[in-house]
């Protein structure tokens, strides 16, 4: 019976105990394919940094390709040339200088906590991210007022006649 195949127990894997920084972590070596916490926390870093950069730039590409269109239309279209359109292009250009001038810039210094490209650049950019933000909510408040005038001037005709 001691010999039967339901009998039989494996033996225990060799442990090994560590300790670092008052956290014990347990190292399995029977079995080559489960890594260390050290491994797996700089393997899942490097992941979340890839989805991190992956997302970073499809939003760079999106918006400065989305931004480009709004403006090549206004621009290239004669009956697009509205004030209404001017306004918009001035928000595509504010929202694609942002966008080229800041995120992959800021996405690298929030990766490495320290700005890798020079004072001369550091200045420029948190001059940008400031100037840009004012021009689309000068932008924005331009066009409620342009709006406002709009529907005034037709509602005092309408009350008036």
């Amino acid at each position: 019976m001691a010999d039967s195949p339901l009998s039989t127990v494996k033996p225990e894997a060799e442990t090994n105990e560590t300790t670092c920084n008052g956290t014990t972590s347990t190292i399995v070596s029977g079995n080559p394919y489960v890594l260390t916490w050290g491994a797996q926390l700089v393997y899942s870093l490097a992941f979340v940094t890839m989805i991190l950069l992956i997302a970073f730039v499809s939003m760079v590409v999106v918006a400065v390709g989305g931004n480009a269109v709004v403006v090549w239309i206004v621009v290239a279209h004669r009956r697009m040339r509205s004030v209404t359109n001017y306004f918009l292009v001035n928000l595509s250009l504010a929202d694609g200088l942002q966008s080229v001038f800041n995120t992959l810039f800021n996405f690298v210094y929030l990766l490495h906590n320290h700005w890798r490209f020079g004072y001369t650049w550091c200045v420029f950019a948190q001059f940008c991210a400031p100037c840009t933000l004012s021009a689309s909510v000068f932008t924005f408040i331009a066009i409620a007022v342009d709006r406002y005038v709009i529907l005034a001037s037709i509602a005092s005709v309408l009350y008036n006649g």
